[in-house]
């Protein structure tokens, strides 16, 4: 059973903001000229690889502030630790071919 008082309001928005990404990679080749395209081809991106680097940076804080606890105290860490970690996996599911598809179209020689 998941307690949400101890995952902490800012990191509920945090990942609440990280689902809302999540549904946008199936328009993210949608013409940035038109209407919501520009959110679709541009900011949206953008705001996931943010995501993706602030995630994984909370899940190693989480790490270091578990280190030196006891076993009862690391409970509140090891669920953050594990609530970022399945975000980053979920935006890297949904998100990873949108960049593959990046990298390889601006990777050839």
């Amino acid at each position: 059973m998941i307690r949400w008082s101890e995952v902490g309001a800012m990191r509920l928005v945090l990942l609440g903001f990280t689902v809302l990404l999540l549904p946008l990679s199936f328009g993210s080749d949608a013409d940035p000229t038109t209407g919501m395209g520009v959110l679709l081809a541009y900011v949206a991106p953008a705001l996931v690889v943010l995501l993706f680097f602030v995630l994984l940076l909370d899940a190693l804080m989480n790490r270091v502030f578990m280190i030196e606890r006891d076993a009862p105290a690391r409970r509140p860490f090891r669920l953050r630790l594990r609530l970022d970690l399945a975000a980053v996996a979920l935006l890297l599911v949904f998100w990873g071919a949108f960049f593959y598809d990046l990298v390889a179209v601006y990777g050839e020689p």
